[in-house]
């Protein structure tokens, strides 16, 4: 056990030491020189897989940035604003007027401090005052032309300059519109005095400003848009980044940054290569945790441990030595498969899940890779699982084989838009040959792993339920009652077995050869007597000498037959260490002396798996029913008998070593009884036939 354990840890340490080889050597780390802008490039660079060229991406954008256009808003509020102006200008001509004019001295003091004008006509000079006051600047000359209008021209006039405005005004103008606009014509053309022709064309021209306004937001948007709508610039897998003994220009030296060839290289190098161990190492922890917290790798044998390990060797292996295929064709998975047939689904997904992420990590591919190997390997492993008959490999092949077909064509067109037709097909029927090459592979192989790890599959198992057996034909002729009661109990086993999701087939195999003992002394068994019952006169503690051994006799038939060691396990527990009440309150009532309990006691060990648990179960259950059938009636049924005998070993912690949960007990029993009113079932009474007289 120590040895063991000792070479267990020694396989973990190798499997470590070994993947972090595997990774260190293979493309997920590279080697850096230290080069820098100016230098001279020693040798040729070559991109390792698609990269951005971001300086000539940048560039792109920058150029269709600038190429649109800046967006301009109509600011409506430029010809309220010069409207304003105007009447404002209009209002203080026309207030002059008034005040000049006015007879009334309150009318004049009104207006006068209404618009804050003087009103000593001695001292004034309008002209100067409505320069002053007005926001147009004007000639003074225009000024007193206006001031010699009339109320209604002045009136007229202004109605007339607002009515031009708002034409100008109508669409958006800029600069070179204002320029390119015939106010003078405009005057004319509606018909003002040319004697005012020049003083409104001074008024509209004076004002004339753009009235767009450059909006930043909707420009910065149609910017941005344009933009986005750049697509990269990519330097493509295998093509030059630069040529030996050119100069490294900053975005040479930005592309090869990228590919990991130059850098601070010792640096970076110890930087990956610690970063690459202590990922490797976390990885390594949670799993032992994992398998830790759910026992996954204690409930393995020795061999079962082996073989995980040194499966798990030979798939980084093979990962390393095709390196450089397409993921199409590495059959990463077949490892996972054989350890699903031998070891179970769960240990295989487990197993599956850490060779694809530490493959990724070697291949330092993408997630095509990781994607299509955990779908693949894990259809593969719930596919193989149903190959139960050597006949069953070319269904399974090709049905593996066309998933994978489907998963990689789905995965190249997912991913690979840029992907031909052709390469597209090609990935896909290679994807089907490995498919069918992995379940032939694990078919074909599976005798190997079985001899050399010491492990039963569900082919061996089969070929154990042949009646042609030898071990079955000797129980057939010379223990013919022992070889009935093995095929109730196989029966009983196998369909409660299938109930609670333990190995049917296991079970039926442990209920054919559970009593295999028997064939030592089968005469000293109820089952296969016919006149007396040679413990009539014998002891009780001879007699239950004589029916324990049959323990011990089995496991001795069972190892010159060679029967796999599970099977050899069912033997032995299938009594558990239970009593053998019958002699023991047999010796008790007959008064011997020194009676030990101990000797009418089964050696055990107790059940250790389901499947022995429903041995013993089956096997007590089918001989007391077969010893009570007539007894059966409204007070007693079968299902109380099957009950009872159940609960017995229960009590007696026969079952306390076995992973059954109660909600398994209580499956079997129904399981059993639905199983014996099928075998006892009430039969039809034939009428005899009457003879004519």
């Amino acid at each position: 056990m120590r040895n063991e354990k000792t070479i267990t840890i020694m396989l973990v340490i190798l499997s470590l030491l070994g993947t972090l080889f595997m990774i260190a050597t293979g493309n997920l780390f590279t080697k850096k020189l230290a080069l820098d802008v100016d230098d001279i490039a020693p040798i040729d660079f070559y991109a390792p897989y698609d990269i951005e060229n971001t300086i000539a991406t940048d560039n792109k954008k920058s150029l269709a940035s600038s190429a649109v256009e800046p967006i301009f808003a109509l600011d409506e509020t430029i010809l309220e604003s010069i409207i304003a102006r105007t009447q404002s200008l209009f209002e203080y001509v026309d207030a002059v007027i008034k005040i000049r004019d006015s007879s009334e001295f309150a009318i004049s003091v009104d207006l006068s401090r209404q618009f804050s004008i003087p009103t000593e006509s001695s001292t004034i000079n309008y002209s100067q005052i409505l320069h002053s006051k007005s926001d147009i600047p004007l000639m003074s000359s225009q000024y007193d032309l206006l001031l010699q209008a009339s109320q209604d021209l002045l009136n007229d006039l202004e109605e007339r300059v607002i009515v031009l405005l708002k034409e100008i005004y109508s669409v958006g103008i800029n600069e070179a519109d204002i320029r390119a606009l015939d106010i003078g014509q405009m005057i004319l053309e509606i018909g003002v005095s040319p004697m005012y022709q020049l003083v409104l064309e001074d008024i509209i021209e004076l004002q004339l400003v753009t009235n767009l306004r450059l909006d930043e937001e909707a420009t910065e948007e149609l910017r941005r848009i344009a933009s986005d709508a750049v697509e990269p610039v990519m330097v493509v897998q295998g093509e030059k980044i630069i040529g030996r003994g050119s100069r490294i220009t900053e975005e040479a030296y930005l592309l090869l940054e990228k590919s990991g060839e130059v850098g601070n290289s010792e640096v970076d190098n110890i930087i990956q290569y610690v970063g690459g161990a202590l990922f490797i190492l976390v990885m390594y922890c949670f799993i032992l945790h994992y398998v830790n917290l759910h026992k996954v790798i204690g409930k393995l044998t020795f061999g079962g441990k082996n073989l995980l390990f040194m499966l798990y060797i030979l798939t980084l292996i093979m990962a390393r030595l095709m390196i450089n295929q397409n993921y199409e064709i590495i059959p990463l998975h077949v490892g996972s498969m054989i350890i699903a047939m031998l070891l179970g689904k769960q240990v295989a997904v487990l197993f599956h899940v850490i060779t694809t992420i530490v493959t990724t990590l070697i291949f330092n591919s993408d997630m095509s890779f990781i994607i299509y190997h955990l779908v693949v390997g894990t259809m593969g492993i719930f596919v193989i699982v149903h190959m139960k008959e050597r006949k069953d490999m070319l269904k399974i092949a090709i049905i593996l084989g066309a998933l994978q077909c489907v998963i990689a064509a789905s995965i190249a067109l997912l991913v690979g838009a840029q992907s031909s037709t052709n390469d597209i097909v090609t990935g896909a029927m290679q994807s089907f040959g490995i498919g069918m090459f992995a379940v032939i592979f694990v078919g074909g192989s599976l005798p190997m792993w079985e001899s050399a790890f010491n492990f039963v599959t569900a082919f061996q198992l089969l070929e154990l339920t042949n009646p042609n057996q030898p071990l079955l034909r000797r129980l057939l002729l010379e223990a013919t009652g022992t070889y009935h009661h093995s095929l109730l109990v196989a029966n009983l086993a196998e369909t409660a077995a299938n109930d609670i999701g333990a190995n049917p087939l296991l079970a039926r195999v442990g209920g054919y050869y559970h009593d295999i003992g028997k064939l030592t002394c089968g005469n000293y068994f109820k089952e296969n007597q016919t006149v007396e019952n040679p413990h009539d006169y014998l002891d009780p503690r001879s007699s239950a000498g004589i029916i324990i051994s049959h323990v011990t006799a089995g496991m001795e038939l069972a190892t010159q037959y060679n029967l796999p060691k599970c099977v050899c396990d069912m033997i032995i527990q299938h009594h558990g260490q239970g009593v053998m009440q019958y002699f023991y309150i047999k010796a008790q009532n007959a008064g011997e002396e020194n009676i030990r309990k101990e000797d009418f006691t089964y050696p055990g060990p107790k059940p250790q798996t389901k499947e022995a648990a429903l041995i013993m179960l089956a096997d007590v259950v089918e001989a007391t029913t077969r010893s009570m059938q007539h007894k059966f009636g409204p007070d007693f049924t079968l299902e109380d008998l099957v009950r009872k005998m159940v609960r017995q070993k229960l009590d007696e912690g026969e079952l306390d070593e076995c992973p059954l949960y109660i909600s398994d007990i209580e499956t079997v029993i129904q399981s059993f009884t639905r199983t014996l009113k099928g075998m006892y079932h009430e039969r039809i009474e034939y009428p005899e036939r009457k003879e004519n007289s």
